[in-house]
């Protein structure tokens, strides 16, 4: 792992790369060459016209040297690494030598540490300039800058306040060699972010922005970046890395990785920096993450594919829904109407099951076959064993809900995939549910890089528009977003826009 990468702000840069260095050499300049005028400088008391001893002349240009050597070497620590050890054991040496030129400036008297007006122009280089100098390396050490590099983005405070947004700045993970940086262009707005921070899934680490359905633009990419270029406009989902080496990784099933981590709420391994999400400046993820987003898509209809797209993709591709299957979604929001969206585009003869009618015209618009209300009387009696594959992408199951009446309308070896993940929510399964058809029930997690890649572009060839309602990205509409996505009022996603204007082009 890449040690911990300093970030110097501006003004620490032009005083010890710059201020620093530069007046250091000038002392040395009249110390080798200026040695009378250098002492009428440095003393009260006038200089003999005689000149000064040899050893007097040697103890001057000695010291001079060392004031030199120490401001070049610090400038020249400063500009070579980025790793903190260095930098910290580099800038307690030379604020031990602050101090200890202190000590030595008191044989003058007590009175130059504080009698300002009496200064002369080498009090100022002896004090002063050493004053300035220890302070920000004091500053420097007792951590009063970022150690990282920061962005700033929209978070929560606590679960408390999960409807309460505040624009922060924020540490961010050391850049890696395989790394890339997106400048956030817009962002969809998943129910995970609502089950994340309300408390819904957990305890997590707060403050904390969510958002992983991002879409920008590459302007920075790692020297061992070979996957995108910069420039390009790319996606980034809800996962931002994984190890890339155990079985899982090497066979398309990254997702599953043990060590995967999450593109928001996850802690970066020696950084302590947890991952902040997509409602920011930026957002830093490792090239395998990141994926190009084809000419035909719309940023903003594209960035809800890198969530619940995905999703919803995933197991369908995975258990064959295609040409002579019949597929079942359950649960008609956010995710469901991209599975209906995806089974049809792959061929599949695609139904929906919801409680009620309310959403049977939206279904039939997105292309959907059949629909099926669990609310009527014997409503799955004339379609059991006649499902090949049924994807649940429903929120909540509600009370009573029958697992096995789904169950029943699956053919033989026929397969139940949850993706939707409603908070405390449990299937009663009775193991006589499964006998009849030998029906298997299973789950699925987001999808591989190859998938994403495909479907992409399967959306963008067969045009595939995601039902998406925009919403310029603030504090204010943040929080007015998730309540609305808590009452399910919204048909289907919501994407976070106009980037620009709250973080700047």
């Amino acid at each position: 792992m890449a040690p911990r990468q300093t970030v110097l702000p501006f003004a620490y840069r032009v005083f010890f790369l710059i201020i620093e260095p530069l007046s250091t050499l000038l002392g040395a300049f009249y110390a080798h060459f200026r040695q009378h005028e250098y002492l009428a400088m440095t003393t009260r008391v006038p200089p003999s016209p005689t000149g000064m001893s040899d050893g007097t002349s040697i103890a001057l240009s000695q010291l001079a040297n060392l004031y030199l050597l120490f401001a070049l070497n610090e400038a020249l620590v400063l500009r070579s690494t980025g790793d903190i050890r260095v930098w910290k054991t580099v800038l307690f040496v030379l604020l031990v030598g602050d101090l200890g030129h202190l000590y030595s400036v008191g044989s003058l008297g007590s009175r130059v540490y504080w009698d300002v007006p009496s200064w002369n122009a080498m009090d100022w280089g002896n004090v002063g300039f050493v004053y300035l100098g220890a302070s920000m390396r004091m500053a420097f050490l007792a951590g009063k800058m970022s150690q990282y590099d920061q962005y700033e983005g929209f978070q929560v405070q606590s679960p408390d306040t999960w409807t309460e947004f505040h624009k922060n700045k924020f540490d961010t993970k050391p850049f890696g060699d395989h790394d890339v940086e997106v400048k956030i262009e817009c962002c969809g707005v998943c129910s995970s972010d609502i089950h994340t921070i309300s408390g819904g899934w957990g305890a997590q680490k707060f403050p904390l922005a969510v958002g992983h359905e991002i879409v920008g633009k590459a302007v920075k990419v790692g020297p061992k970046v070979t996957l995108i270029k910069e420039g390009q406009r790319v996606g980034v989902g809800a996962q931002s890395w994984s190890c890339l080496e155990c079985r899982q990784c090497k066979n398309d099933n990254e997702t599953y990785c043990p060590k995967q981590m999450d593109t928001y709420g996850a802690v970066w391994p020696d950084t302590g920096i947890v991952t902040q999400g997509g409602y920011s400046s930026h957002v830093r993820t490792h090239e395998h993450w990141v994926f190009p987003i084809p000419d035909g898509l719309e940023s903003h209809l594209a960035a809800p594919m890198l969530c619940a797209g995905i999703t919803s993709y995933s197991p369908l591709v995975r258990n064959g829904a295609g040409p002579g299957k019949k597929v079942a979604v359950v649960g008609l929001g956010g995710l469901g109407h991209f599975a209906v969206l995806f089974a049809k585009a792959l061929g599949a003869e695609t139904w929906v099951i919801s409680r009620s009618h309310s959403k049977e015209a939206d279904a039939r618009k997105m292309g959907a076959d059949g629909y099926l209300a669990s609310q009527d009387k014997d409503w799955n009696k004339d379609h059991r064993m006649t499902f090949d594959l049924i994807v649940s992408t429903a929120n909540s199951f509600g009370e009573g809900f029958d697992l096995g009446a789904y169950l029943a309308l699956l053919d033989v070896h026929g397969k139940w995939v949850s993706v939707g993940l409603p908070e405390e929510a449990t299937l009663n399964i009775q193991p006589q549910d499964l006998l009849a058809n030998g029906c298997l029930i299973g789950a699925s997690h987001l999808g591989s890089r190859r998938e994403m890649l495909e479907m992409l572009q399967l959306a963008a060839d067969k045009g595939i528009k995601s039902w998406v309602e925009t919403v310029p990205i603030s504090a204010e509409n943040l929080g007015k977003t998730m309540q609305r996505l808590h009452k399910n009022d919204v048909r289907y996603r919501f994407t976070m826009t106009d980037y620009d204007k709250a973080f700047g082009p």
